[in-house]
């Protein structure tokens, strides 16, 4: 009898692992579930997620409600509303494998279908925890390779990731498993060209889309192709273009860590793209060691991975989206006021005197990463007026697993978040409901409490 394909092998571990031993993450997963929801709240409120509403609504009301204002739509629609949401102030986190932003797509899919089913709060932190795994399945089969060719990782591996998620949630058998994750494979699809675009923050709520569509029409007995992901025109070959190391995309086995666990993910300090992060820690130290005052500065330079340094094209943003994407932005906001928040990119803010000064005298380089070995640093050098040099070099960026933030950070972050749409108590209704999902609680309850 023939070996099972990797599609199949992965689709019977979505199946079949223990829900016990997904829970033992719990505590992981809801704190990945935390993060997710502070940022849909924070986002709620911008342009982008309320012209993605205004565009579907139009198709009639469900049961899936929006987060953080009113309206309620059939679970794809809001999971796409809410995904863009996740995704649109660019403060979600990033997941190693994927290269790209995990619960973006993850928490809007799993808490639409979720509100739409019953799930209940262990039932949806288990679909995260397996949504998480197939996206770091896929994710090592096909990068870096895959995110350097120019796809948004976020909207295509995220696709298949939420198929998996929502297959989790629903209770789909293998086949039905399968199916789903072959569906994912057909919806897969987002550029990198859209950094900067509004394009760019709807890319999580295709992927969260689609997951639901893709789980839903394989439970309607609806296939695919029994494999999916490896092979002439499957998704490694097309999408990598080169096949996949062997056995990188199988699932863990019984006494292997979990993704979340041994990779765990990555929760941003700064509202802004993740290749900024490295240069902003790098610079932010400098400057509360050695005091240093933007009238100091001559020079800021900058030297980061090829591949990030891609990622930010827009040295002369016009647009708080794009100045998202700015390392002249970021760095010289930074080293103007020594932090960096949700309203430096909001109304006129990129236009402030002091930074725009500052912008022509920081200089970004990228550095060719060598092949099959970790990234180049990122170095950061400030040439001070009185002809010294400042240099700091980083590796491992603040909310990483090896730099995490603290549990003040985290509350910190989320409470600020939340509070651009509820009040001081909704923001304690909205924790604690949060915090209840690993012994009980439910979608709809959960939602109830982030709604304003």
């Amino acid at each position: 009898m023939d070996e099972p394909g990797t599609t199949q092998r992965i689709a019977d571990w979505i199946a079949t692992v223990p829900r016990a031993r997904i829970a033992r993450a719990a505590p992981l997963a809801t704190e990945g579930m935390r993060d997710a929801i502070g940022v849909i709240l924070a986002g709620a409120a911008e342009p982008v997620p309320r012209k993605v509403f205004a565009a579907v609504s139009r198709w009639g009301s469900g049961p899936a409600r929006i987060i953080g204002r009113d309206g309620a739509l059939a679970a794809p629609w809001a999971a796409l509303v809410n995904g863009a949401a996740a995704h649109v102030l660019d403060y979600d986190d990033t997941f190693a494998p994927l290269s790209g932003h995990a619960t973006a797509v993850l928490v809007p899919a799993i808490l639409a279908l979720g509100e739409e089913r019953g799930a209940n709060g262990p039932e949806l932190l288990d679909a995260l925890v397996v949504g998480l795994e197939i996206m770091a399945c896929v994710g090592r089969g096909v990068n870096p390779q895959h995110y350097a060719l120019g796809w948004h990782a976020t909207s295509t591996i995220g696709a298949i990731g939420a198929a998996a998620a929502c297959a989790r949630l629903m209770r789909l058998d293998a086949t039905q498993a399968r199916d789903a994750l072959s569906l994912g494979v057909s919806m897969a699809a987002g550029t990198r060209m859209q950094l900067g675009a509004e394009a760019k923050s709807i890319h999580a709520g295709f992927a969260a889309k689609d997951g639901i569509l893709a789980a839903t029409l394989a439970e309607a007995g609806a296939g695919g192709a029994a494999e999916a992901l490896e092979g002439r025109w499957r998704f490694v070959d097309l999408y990598a273009g080169r096949p996949a190391p062997e056995g990188a995309m199988l699932p863990p086995g019984e006494n292997e860590a979990l993704a979340i666990e041994s990779i765990g993910i990555a929760y941003k300090a700064y509202p802004t793209c993740a290749a900024t992060h490295l240069s902003l820690d790098a610079l932010l130290a400098l400057r509360e060691r050695e005091g240093v005052t933007p009238d100091r500065i001559a020079a800021i330079e900058t030297d980061l991975p090829m591949v990030l340094s891609r990622n930010l094209m827009h040295p002369r943003p016009t647009t708080g989206m794009e100045a998202r994407f700015s390392m002249e932005y970021c760095l010289a906001a930074a080293a103007s006021q020594g932090t960096l928040t949700l309203s430096d990119f909001e109304g006129d803010a990129i236009h402030r005197d002091a930074i725009r000064a500052l912008m022509p005298r920081i200089t970004m380089r990228g550095v060719p990463e060598p092949v099959d070995a970790p990234p180049p640093p990122t170095i950061v050098t400030i040439r001070l007026a009185d002809g010294r040099t400042l240099t700091e070099t980083r590796t491992e960026r603040r909310g990483s697993r090896g730099n995490p933030l603290s549990e003040a950070d985290h509350d910190a972050k989320f409470r600020d978040c939340a509070g651009h749409v509820l009040d001081a108590a909704g923001v304690a209704r909205a924790l604690a409901a949060i915090n209840a999902l690993p012994t009980g609680g439910d979608a709809a309850s959960l939602v109830d409490a982030l709604t304003p």
